[in-house]
């Protein structure tokens, strides 16, 4: 019998967004291996070039520098380099623990935190500049914390005041604090327009109004240009407003019309740029591309709800012509600067996540040049492709999910009956599994496991529970009004598919799942103690009570959570409601063993929840296990940790099912 190994689970690769340098010479990807990121470089055509790895450490962060060949990078022992592709040389710029690294328009400084403060060093003279103004708080930082006026006498920086998230302004000769948000919403993303006026995004009332400001930092005063309002259940848009190379407009996704579509403020007013019953946006936070002034390049499920191709749109007519629609999922498309390359990621059913440089006038359906390739055709056996299933729920939703049956493998013979299976809970919630690898190491991870497990005999289904991207604002909105019971009633959905099969053993369906998964794993084994027979967590919430005090002192300001609109109240103004929401409150019901492991240096889901599920189960003298992982994040990071994770996992599957 042909088997997978864990080794083949943990060799697959994960490419992150790829980057052009200035010239459109060169591209870099930061790669998921073995235990972190390394660098990827290639020429403009797509060749591999060279894989860099920094000594005893990986990288965390890197930028090309404007106008330059070589590369800003970030490792994650405190180290900042100057790496050179061209030339294979490296040089340590600085030794000292920063993040958000932003070059300036000039290529000559780089801003950043040091302790929490910003500063500005000089890359040439190694000169390191500290600005007496508010530091950068607490809370999680977003993809652009930092940005340089075109000319660079100004930096706006988002720091931490009056428990949200604000922006400020330096003029950066000076040192001086010439403009700052003030407010209780909580402010973020900074972009500067070419007339040195700021672009902010502002989410505020407990996440239940989102507004794109324009500011004028010298002068003062601001302009809503763009509002939304959900006061019943909340803002689900994401991805930041991305200005024209020209610096007269800005484009950005959002659910306006029941549908992530394309919008364009200018001068004159917001445009909305594309319609139809799908999504223009590639994952949860995903941003369009601008391909010169006149059109923008975006991820879409234009071909299936869990596909996306490649689109360009005309910003001025609207006219939209596909890019690449090779079945499967293609996500973070990056013009080259001379508008003649697309560089992005592509996975399917048959291929692990790779990094693709193709033509931008190909055909759609050219493959592109593969920069990393595919582990998986080295694979002592084919991959399962995946069917998709559509899951019936009894309050009228259809819940899409996707089967890996270990029948089309040769672990088990062609008519097996009586075959243990495994539910998926994806984490997010604001995720999507798709047919095949997702293109995010969490959840390509899992996909792999599946694969694994097929060939173990065990039947997979990942289920895209309501909340999930890719089926409009409606299907995203539906786990709010009641966070928790509509995923109970999508993961006994899809427990009681998987029962009603006649190759599954109906007493052997167990539940996994990370993060938001986890949780859901921790809150139906209570709710719904019949519907699983072996539940497994990982990093999940047990208490949100416990957990919102934690995340509100260090991941998101109280204006970001909009859980006391949801549940009526704060958590004390409506305890009761925030109790029925914890899984912690219905353990005492649990039938099925519970296996539960965290990384004690988690920063988005602390490791106290999984104290709260070993001091509550241990009260209650339930059936489970536990493992807590020093110095482990929250998708765990080290090679064999995870190895230990998925024995452990196999193990319980073995035991219980």
């Amino acid at each position: 019998m042909t088997e997978l190994s864990i080794d083949d689970v943990l060799d697959v690769e994960y490419p992150g967004p790829p980057a052009w340098a200035d010239g459109g010479d060169s591209l870099a990807a930061a790669v998921y291996e073995d235990d972190g990121r390394a660098l990827q470089f290639a020429t403009a055509d797509g060749e591999p070039e060279w894989r860099y790895r920094p000594e005893d450490a990986h990288v965390t962060d890197f930028a090309w520098r404007p106008g330059g060949l070589d590369c800003l990078v970030v490792t994650d022992d405190g180290r900042t380099l100057l790496v050179d592709p061209s030339t294979r040389t490296v040089e340590t710029l600085v030794v000292a623990e920063e993040g958000a690294h932003t070059w300036s328009n000039g290529g000559d400084r780089v801003a950043c935190y040091r302790d929490g403060t910003p500063w500005v060093v000089d890359v040439e003279t190694g000169t390191a500049t500290a600005f007496d103004v508010p530091d950068r708080g607490p809370y999680l930082a977003e993809d652009r914390t930092f940005a340089w006026s075109e000319d660079d006498s100004l930096l706006a920086y988002r720091f931490v005041d009056r428990d949200a998230k604000q922006v400020g302004v330096v003029e950066v000769g000076t040192g001086d604090l010439v403009y700052r948000t003030d407010g209780p919403g909580s402010t973020r993303s900074p972009a500067w327009l070419a007339d040195d006026r700021l672009v902010l995004d502002r989410l505020a009332d407990r996440s239940t109004r989102r507004e794109l400001l324009v500011v004028d930092p010298r002068e003062g005063g601001e302009s809503v240009v763009l509002g939304e309002d959900e006061p019943d259940l909340g803002v689900v848009s994401r991805g930041a407003p991305e200005v024209a190379p020209a610096g007269d407009r800005f484009a950005l996704p959002l659910p306006l019309d029941g549908w992530d579509h394309l919008y364009l403020a200018e001068e004159d007013g917001v445009e909305q740029l594309t319609t139809g019953a799908f999504e223009d946006k590639g994952l949860a936070d995903s941003t369009p591309r601008w391909l010169g002034d006149d059109a923008l390049v975006f991820s879409s499920n234009r071909l299936g709800p869990e596909q996306r191709g490649i689109y360009v749109v005309d910003a001025d007519t609207g006219a939209v012509r596909p890019l690449v629609e090779t079945p499967g999922t293609n996500v973070h498309p990056r013009p080259s600067p001379d508008g003649e390359r697309l560089a992005y990621v592509h996975a399917d059913a048959d291929r692990s996540p790779e990094l693709r440089v193709r033509a931008l006038d190909a055909e759609p359906d050219a493959t592109g040049t593969r920069v990393t390739e595919s582990v998986v055709d080295g694979w002592p056996a084919d991959p399962v492709a995946p069917e998709r299933v559509v899951l019936e729920t009894e309050d009228g939703f259809e819940v899409p999910a996707f089967v890996v049956d270990p029948r089309e493998t040769d672990a088990v013979a062609d008519d097996a009956t009586d075959l243990p299976a495994v539910v998926w809970v994806h984490g997010g919630p604001m995720r999507q599994m798709r047919r095949g690898w997702h293109p995010g190491r969490a959840y390509g991870l899992a996909y792999t496991v599946h694969q694994y497990l097929a060939h173990r005999g065990y039947v997979g289904l990942l289920v895209n529970y309501r909340g999930g991207i890719g089926y409009g604002k409606r299907f995203r909105q539906a786990i709010a009004a009641d966070p928790g019971a509509e995923v109970d009633v999508d993961v006994v959905a899809a427990a009681e598919y998987l029962k009603g099969l006649d190759h599954v053993d109906a007493d052997a369906v167990a539940i996994w799942g990370l993060s938001y998964g986890g949780f859901a794993a921790l809150r139906v084994l209570g709710t719904a103690p019949d519907a699983f027979d072996l539940g497994i967590n990982l990093a999940g919430v047990a208490d949100r009570v416990v957990y919102e005090e934690w995340a509100t002192e260090t991941k998101y300001p109280p204006a970001e959570s909009s859980l006391p609109v949801t549940l009526g109240g704060t958590r004390w103004e409506a305890p009761e409601a925030w109790a029925a929401v914890s899984p912690v409150t219905h353990m005492e019901h649990y039938e099925a063993p519970l296996y539960s492991f965290h990384g004690t240096a988690d920063r988005y889901v602390n490791v106290e929840q999984l104290d709260v599920v070993v001091e509550e189960l241990l009260e209650l003298g339930a059936d489970f296990e536990y493992e807590y992982y020093p110095d482990e994040t929250h998708v765990f990071s080290k090679r064999s940790v995870w190895e230990r994770t998925l024995e452990r996992v196999e193990a319980a599957l073995e035991t219980e099912l």
